[in-house]
Order: C-alpha cells, then sequence, then structure tokens
C-alpha cells in the first residue's frame, strides 16, 4: 500500500498546484461579482453548511470505533491509527467549510457596512470558497479508497483464518 500512495503523491501535489492557481483565479477576476450580487452568497452559505453537516456525519460514522474491522486488538489498533490519520484531512476540510462560512458572514458584513477598504475580504472568501469546492470533488473518491481498505483488510483477516 505505502508504494502506491508514493506514486500518488507527486499526482496530488499537482492537482492541489492546479485547484490553488484556479481559486486564486477565480477570487481575483470573479470577487467584486460576487460581492455586489445577494444570491450567490445565499447559495454559497447553504452549500457550505450542507456540505460541513455530511462531512462531519460521514467523519464521524467511519470514525466510530465500532466500525473497526474483526481481528485481534494489535490488529484493531493498527487498523485504528491508520483510519484516524485519513481522517484528520477531513477535520481539516471541516475546519476550512467553517472559515468559509465565517468568511462569508464577515464579507457580507463589510459590503453592508459599505467598508470599502476591506473588500478585499471578499476576495479571501471567494478563493476558499472555490478552493474547497474543487476539492470537495475529490471527497467521494478518498471515502471510497478508505471504504476499499477495510474491505481488504477484512477480506485477508477472514482468509488467513479459513
Amino acid at each position: 500500500m505505502e508504494h502506491r500512495k508514493g506514486k500518488l503523491l507527486p499526482v496530488r501535489i499537482i492537482g492541489f498546484i492546479i485547484i490553488f492557481a484556479i481559486a486564486v483565479t477565480v477570487a481575483y477576476y470573479f470577487s467584486d461579482e460576487f460581492r455586489l450580487a445577494e444570491k450567490p452568497a445565499e447559495y454559497t452559505g447553504l452549500f457550505f453548511s450542507i456540505l460541513a453537516a455530511a462531512l462531519f456525519a460521514v467523519v464521524s460514522i467511519v470514525g466510530d470505533p465500532g466500525m473497526l474491522v474483526s481481528g485481534n486488538s494489535r490488529r484493531a489498533w493498527n487498523d485504528a491509527k491508520d483510519i484516524q490519520l485519513d481522517l484528520q484531512n477531513f477535520n481539516l476540510l471541516l475546519v476550512w467549510y467553517l472559515l468559509t462560512l465565517g468568511l462569508l458572514v464577515v464579507s457580507e458584513l463589510v459590503e453592508h457596512a459599505k467598508y470599502v477598504n476591506m473588500y478585499w475580504i471578499t476576495n479571501v472568501f471567494v478563493f476558499f470558497a472555490t478552493f474547497g469546492f474543487l476539492v470537495s470533488l475529490f471527497l467521494p473518491f478518498e471515502f471510497a479508497k478508505i471504504q476499499r481498505e477495510r474491505l481488504q483488510s477484512e477480506i485477508n483477516n477472514r482468509s488467513s483464518k479459513g
């Protein structure tokens, strides 16, 4: 498994750089339009609220100790440690969602109060929203990977018993 992760690291880094570049570009070119429109902020708030709730639920279920694969206590401990490491990335994404929602509120307040010298907050918010959205597109694949690894671990455990 480590060999496969090593091969995927450069792909992930390149993907991260591409997503970062797209988010910076969108924030630079479209933040004024976003600041002046009402509906996009409304939809973005709803979208990230749903994402945060769904991610919290999935991480809670996957991280539940009752969901450990069967086997001896040493194997369960090792599996639990691996799962917790995988889930740390999702916890960071959950914090990203919450920061995005916070920036949305602050940018709306800045717009409402007409603090022109603080309109840059909208740029930061649009960057966070775009980056979070693009990263979220890969969540189903990450959850599927965790599920495959847990399934393979259980198959290997049962094969060694029988």
